[in-house]
């Protein structure tokens, strides 16, 4: 999964929840809107973001200025007061409503060529959301540290969960904590990579069927993310 394709969708889905107010009871969710000439991917068969359910399908397409109008007309028609809203540029388009169903709908337009382009439609349930720090209570994290996104997603006996993390500590600090935390539970270490010196590392480890990546990168000049993304098959 393309997961900065996911995230920056996410944000502005989470923005368009001021377009009206909505009550907490949602009928049964509609399949994800696609024109008639894509033959749409479906992005992980199950899918959860911060305990909500999230639904995302991909396909590409050589005439973007056609699909982006097929979505205003959708959104005039189906979206709550037939609101929607739009943004980005010519290589990069989102547009998006929140629906009759109560679910937010963005659509991401993102250039991959001089004719091609690649959409990803996602739906989020955001009445279903919970706090992230309360699904990621078993992530290890220095003191001070916060869970900002829980996501994990099933497809078959395949798993994914991806766990962001920031705090103000050291990369190296971080690394440190984290690589004796894993090491003490069992875990092997297969990685450990300086990327950027003091501002980018990178930590592998794996016990059994699983797999561990984690991401420690500088942001700013007092803010570290951490990103944990760990598999299993």
């Amino acid at each position: 999964m393309n997961t900065s394709c996911t995230n920056a969708a996410t944000a502005f889905l989470l923005a368009l929840a001021l377009i009206a107010p909505v009550s907490l009871a949602a009928p049964k969710q509609t399949a994800l809107p696609v024109p008639p000439s894509a033959t749409p991917e479906i992005i992980a068969h199950e899918l959860r973001f911060n305990g909500a359910p999230m639904r995302i399908v991909r396909f590409a397409t050589a005439d973007a200025d056609d699909t982006l109008k097929f979505y205003r007309r959708y959104f005039v028609d189906h979206a709550r007061e037939g609101k929607y809203t739009e943004k980005g540029s010519a290589r990069r388009k989102m547009i998006g409503a929140l629906m009759q169903d109560k679910q937010l709908i963005n659509v991401e337009m993102t250039s991959a060529g001089e004719r091609t382009f690649h959409v990803t439609v996602s739906s989020l349930d955001i009445f279903q959301m919970e706090i992230p720090e309360k699904l990621a209570r078993d992530i290890p994290r220095m003191p001070g540290s916060k869970v900002v996104q829980h996501q994990d997603s099933r497809d078959g006996a395949k798993s994914n969960r991806f766990v962001i993390v920031q705090n103000n500590q050291s990369v190296e600090g971080n690394a440190m904590y984290l690589r004796e935390h894993y090491i003490r539970q069992g875990w092997r270490r297969d990685s450990d990579e300086t990327i950027e010196a003091a501002a980018h590392r990178q930590l592998g480890f794996s016990k059994e069927d699983r797999q561990l990546r984690i991401n420690i990168k500088k942001t700013g000049r007092d803010m570290t993310l951490i990103i944990h993304n760990e598999m299993k098959e």
